[in-house]
């Protein structure tokens, strides 16, 4: 697969080390079938790794800031977490530590929900001065809603 790359000059130094990492492995892991995987086709599996990768990016150029994955970014993460050897390796040469993942964010009442949204809605912003696009892909399937949390109403889901 080709590798991501963007015109954002700002963005680029963080994506370098990124693109080097092979995630062919996660991306056969979501392609198997729903009781191993998730079902995923070769093609969605590529776009989530971009989209993945630019996550990644995201939370090493504002590691101050919570950025907040949606759905596939986030299904991607937790399978390149089970692959633990490789998850700490790879924490380790883009960001110097474990970089763990919170998934309760917004679930502890209505101020840290709307804190979840507030973070969400400032992903979206970061990632279009990023990237020059738009956070939200179109999804694989016409009628399968991308944003995370959608047992909630398609609220954003908070990993950090």
């Amino acid at each position: 697969m080709e590798t991501m790359s963007s015109s954002n000059s700002l963005i680029a130094p963080f994506m370098e080390d990124i693109n080097r990492i092979d995630f062919t492995m996660v991306k056969l892991k979501l392609q198997e079938p729903p009781y191993e995987g998730h079902g995923w086709s070769a093609s969605q599996a590529d776009i989530a790794e971009i989209e993945y990768k630019r996550f990644l990016a995201l939370k090493r150029k504002y590691p101050e800031k919570d950025i907040v994955p949606h759905r596939d970014v986030d299904l991607f993460w937790h399978q390149h977490i089970l692959d633990t050897e490789n998850y700490a390796k790879d924490c380790e040469a883009i960001f110097g530590f474990f970089l763990h993942h919170y998934p309760y964010f917004g679930m502890n009442g209505p101020e840290d929900e709307q804190n979840l949204i507030d973070a969400f809605e400032e992903t979206k912003k970061l990632y279009a001065k990023a990237f020059n696009a738009e956070y939200l892909a179109k999804p694989a399937k016409p009628k399968r809603c991308l944003a995370p949390k959608c047992r909630t109403q398609c609220k954003p889901v908070k990993c950090r």
